[in-house]
């Protein structure tokens, strides 16, 4: 009774906030709006909308166990055991937070995948994508492509170790066992227009968050300055990078952490895309973490060779939208996970059944 009457005092305390924001700083609220849009859009359209596809049709139509086998010794350091694992991991290092949770939720919702094995993988996968870190924040706000892959290798592997712990921690008792496909539960047939339907119905959802978020970071930033960066690092991850980019010497640190946190709009956009089945309190304590994990190895990686941060300028109103990964990029990224499987398979055992 508490938990729910505290519950409705949050809400009622967003409503009126939402209500209040637009009369007290309009035009703050209305260029937050413009710049949601815009990158919805724009940049956003192109690295989300795509991979909604991608990742239901993988999963449904078994193709994900296959392109994912390399990643499944790192699925079963979270704790998921199941085949199609390695291909969910496989979304959000490629594809970032929302295909990765839409890939968990069919494989929940197919019976391929327990309720328990998805709560465990989401802190391994839920993350931002290579497009958004090392182009846009790397290479679009801080001015250097090395640094994003560097943000990206740090969540990344941050992700996988967060998730290995988490899972030697609790041990989630359900997911040793994948329920049997129930005929009367049972999806309907695949088919290419339904796919692209319900994906852009999910990302019209995911829209919705990202302008409702960009909205209260943008009027709490007007209403108090000091509030600006931290109000839009816990709200919203693009624009908390966006801020932290100019931040100056610790521009690449801010956005470390802003990749690491996500922001609430994250959470509850892969909070809506998952089934209710699927816990949400793995993911929630992986954050704590995160961050600190995050930000160690990215220091420890900016010790590399070319690891030296460009003084960043904020991004650009009209951002060039880069269509793929350099390859020098994408080399660095598969041997860091590769030497990642190598090291902890050896090292760590796996979970119990």
């Amino acid at each position: 009774m508490r938990c729910c009457y505290g519950k409705r005092i949050v809400l009622a305390g967003a409503a009126l906030l939402t209500a209040v924001l637009p009369f007290w700083a309009p035009e703050a609220c209305a260029q937050a709006l413009r710049e949601g849009l815009q990158l919805c859009g724009g940049p956003l359209l192109l690295s989300l909308f795509p991979f909604l596809i991608v990742s239901t049709l993988l999963v449904r139509t078994g193709a994900g166990d296959l392109l994912g086998v390399l990643l499944r010794p790192l699925a079963r350091l979270s704790g998921a055991k199941a085949p199609c694992s390695g291909g969910i991991l496989l979304m959000g290092f490629a594809g970032g937070f929302a295909p990765a949770a839409n890939a968990a939720s069919q494989a929940v919702r197919s019976s391929k995948l327990s309720p328990g094995e998805a709560a465990a993988l989401l802190p391994a996968c839920i993350c931002s994508g290579p497009s958004f870190v090392i182009l846009t924040v790397g290479q679009g706000m801080l001015g250097s492509t090395g640094v994003g892959v560097r943000l990206f290798a740090a969540q990344a592997i941050a992700g996988i170790l967060s998730a290995a712990v988490l899972c030697r921690m609790f041990r989630p008792s359900e997911s040793g066992d994948r329920p049997r496909p129930d005929p009367s539960k049972a999806l309907p047939p695949l088919r290419l227009d339904t796919v692209i339907a319900d994906a852009a119905v999910t990302y019209c959802k995911l829209c919705g968050f990202i302008l409702y978020f960009r909205l209260l970071a943008g009027g709490l930033g007007a209403v108090a300055s000091g509030l600006r960066l931290p109000a839009a690092m816990i709200l919203e991850v693009c624009s908390g990078c966006d801020l932290a980019s100019q931040a100056g010497r610790w521009a690449s640190w801010l956005c470390c952490a802003a990749i690491s946190l996500q922001g609430l709009s994250v959470l509850l956009q892969v909070r809506t895309i998952c089934p209710p089945e699927i816990s949400f309190r793995p993911l929630l304590i992986s954050r704590l973490l995160h961050l600190p994990l995050s930000l160690g190895l990215f220091r420890l990686l900016l010790c590399l060779p070319g690891g030296t941060v460009t003084a960043g300028a904020g991004l650009d109103q009209a951002p060039v939208v880069l269509r793929r990964v350099p390859p020098d990029c994408a080399v660095l990224i598969l041997l860091g996970c590769c030497l990642l499987v190598c090291h902890l398979s050896r090292s760590l055992p796996g979970p119990e059944q």
